[in-house]
């Protein structure tokens, strides 16, 4: 873990091995230490360093008790926004972490005392400060930084008492990378399972695996449909975050496919290659509940995990199969790489029953929301506006985009099935996020209900603070909106 600490003395005082400045365009330079503003002028003057956002320029120090700074640009002060700062501060991050360095120190530069500002500078270092090594053999141990003092001359009231839920929020975020990282050898239903109890326990999080026999006996045919063909058996992990004097009650359903194959619909082979990460959104919801609890929150939080492998084999479900869900309602299966609305189905009828405030689903459920807003932005749908809107607002102030996709109710004679209830899929390209999410909603008895579409999970390339791979985006803007309910 990381130690943060904020200073109000001199960098003079710190001795580690850079000092991250952030620079404003045409800014002044009066404020900093003569050293740093003199090697700043050589910055602008002879290297051609503009201050744009997101460039950077590593420059080593003389007389200093530390060797490096780096300028790093966040562009106008007109365009300041937090998160044009935490990307740039990611993507500085994201350099200085692969020059193996170990201690860094941020000078608040942002010629503004807004607390939002400096958290997140302070964000951008720690979202950036990530390196998956488990499985590189020459690599026992990924390089981090093992401290981030922040300078500031400024009086930043409150900022202190953040720091832990800003901590807190990050490891949630980095442990959803690892999670999704891992590969379906070593993460499927059954160790996922023991995985969660264990951390969850530790946590204080109340923790039930429901394994095949319990899910028969208590109707979940839906999930057990989807996760028939592997021989890695279906499981659905309950969490329970309770406090004594608890205000709301929310449930926060997710999708925990451990490997889609595609099931006998099967996936092309480039397809598969990623197909490890169908399991965030359960991933999210294990991490949310476990920094909840850490952080104290006076919410009461239910999670459901439903986890499953979809494989092809001589006892998978078929396209054509009609199955009965724990609601009753009865499903056409026309293709079976649309599991995921499966196994949420199930998840969301018993999420009704425990008649919460809130229900949230997060699912990495259709290529249409990639196609629709790509990988920076997740998707939204729901009955309760005033949900909605919460959720949107949580993720613009966390740099987690969330846009919103209508129900629209002309859409839902498509999952209509001439043979069952609905079929899971329509037979036509078009809007496939918005009709999965009106499937989903045929399952939801309950007034207050909001579905992400999880397309920003998984990032196609390295990019400011988020490496390739699983993102770890969702448990920092579910605990805005949790600490703002």
């Amino acid at each position: 873990m990381t130690a943060i600490s904020i200073r109000k003395t001199s960098i003079d005082t710190f001795k580690g091995d850079c000092l991250v400045v952030p620079m404003v365009q045409n800014s002044s330079t009066n404020n900093l230490h003569p050293e740093i503003k003199k090697l700043s002028k050589i910055a602008f003057d002879k290297e051609g360093f503009k201050a744009e956002l997101k460039e950077s320029i590593l420059m080593m120090t003389s007389g200093l008790s530390f060797r490096w700074v780096m300028f790093v640009g966040v562009g106008d002060k007109k365009s300041l926004t937090s998160d044009r700062i935490r990307k740039s501060l990611g993507t500085a991050s994201r350099t200085l972490l692969k020059r193996n360095f170990k201690s860094l120190a941020l000078q608040h530069n942002l010629e503004s005392t807004e607390l939002s500002l400096a958290i997140a500078a302070l964000e951008g270092l720690m979202l950036g400060n990530y390196d998956f090594v488990l499985y590189k053999t020459k690599q026992k141990k990924g390089k981090s930084f093992e401290s981030i003092e922040y300078f500031s001359n400024h009086s930043l009231p409150g900022f202190e008492k953040a720091l832990k839920g800003i901590s807190v929020g990050i490891e949630a975020c980095h442990r959803v990378r690892d999670l999704g990282s891992m590969p379906p050898c070593d993460l499927y239903p059954e160790s996922y399972a023991r995985l969660v109890k264990n951390e969850a326990t530790k946590a204080g999080v109340k923790c039930e695996i429901w394994n095949p026999e319990y899910l028969k006996k208590h109707a979940f045919h839906s999930v057990l449909g989807v996760g028939q063909g592997s021989i890695k058996t279906p499981r659905v992990v309950k969490l329970e975050y309770k406090p004594k004097k608890w205000t709301k009650h929310v449930v926060l359903v997710g999708k925990g496919v451990c490997f889609d194959s595609g099931g006998l619909s099967l996936k092309d082979a480039s397809s598969m290659e990623t197909m490890k990460d169908d399991m965030i959104g359960s991933a999210i919801v294990f991490t949310t509940l476990v920094a909840a609890s850490r952080l104290k929150s006076d919410v009461w939080i239910t999670g459901l995990m439903g986890l499953v492998e979809n494989m092809p084999d001589g006892n998978s479900y078929k396209p054509g199969d009609v199955l009965r869900s724990r609601s009753g309602k009865t499903i056409e299966v026309l293709n079976t790489d649309a599991e995921g609305r499966l196994v949420l189905a199930d998840l969301l009828d018993y999420a009704s029953d425990l008649k919460p405030d809130h229900i949230i689903d997060m699912a990495t459920l259709t290529g249409a929301a990639l196609v629709a807003v790509g990988d920076g932005v997740n998707a939204i749908m729901g009955n309760d506006q005033k949900l909605v809107n919460a959720l949107i607002d949580s993720g613009s102030t966390c740099g987690e985009m969330i846009w919103q996709l209508p129900l629209v109710d002309d859409y839902r004679e498509l999952i209509a099935s001439p043979l069952a209830d609905v079929k899971n899929i329509t037979g036509t390209r078009w809007g496939g996020t918005i009709t999965a999410g009106l499937f989903l909603q045929e399952f939801v008895r309950h007034s207050s209900w909001a579905h992400i579409d999880l397309a920003g999970c998984w990032s196609s390339r390295e990019r400011d603070y988020r490496p390739y791979g699983p993102t770890g985006e969702g448990p920092r803007f579910l605990l805005d909106w949790l600490f703002n309910l």
